[in-house]
């Protein structure tokens, strides 16, 4: 039995994709927290400030849909956010509804990240390789749709 559990484990630590990923995530997640450190900035908030000037405002519901987000990840972002003037809560149609949207310094924020981030995603470019940024392109598309 001992050698039957350690042929299964050798197994999955070699083949688990959610072992794999969960440490690219973490390495990669690393190198762009690095550089967006001298901004004052994280890289999940950078993703927020990038989606919401993509998008020009959204609801926090589809936010979290498009990025694969739990609704108190993305909360405790935007509410740091929000106190540090980048991001408002813009009324919805209804009272329990509201729009995300940049602020002016939400904007200058993300324009003053711009130089940090370019410098991470040049890092991660040379981790992943020409083969490694195509693929993650590819499955990054089909997930999110965009």
């Amino acid at each position: 039995m001992a050698n039957q559990l350690k042929a299964k484990a050798d197994e999955i630590a070699m083949t688990c994709l959610a072992s794999r990923t969960r440490l690219l995530g973490r390495v990669v997640t690393s190198i762009y927290d690095d550089a967006l450190r001298t901004v004052v900035l994280t890289s999940p908030q950078m993703t927020i400030l990038v989606a919401l000037e993509h998008t020009g405002g959204v609801q926090p519901g589809a936010l979290c849909e498009a990025l694969k987000l739990d609704k108190s990840t993305l909360s405790r972002n935007v509410d740091r956010m929000e106190r540090n003037g980048w991001v408002i809560k813009a009324a919805g149609v209804d009272a329990r509804s509201h729009t995300l949207r940049l602020t002016e310094a939400g904007r200058k924020k993300l324009n003053e990240a711009i130089p940090a981030w370019r410098e991470a995603q040049s890092e991660a470019e040379e981790l992943l390789g020409r083969g490694g940024i195509d693929a993650l392109v590819r499955v990054s598309k089909r997930i999110r749709g965009f």
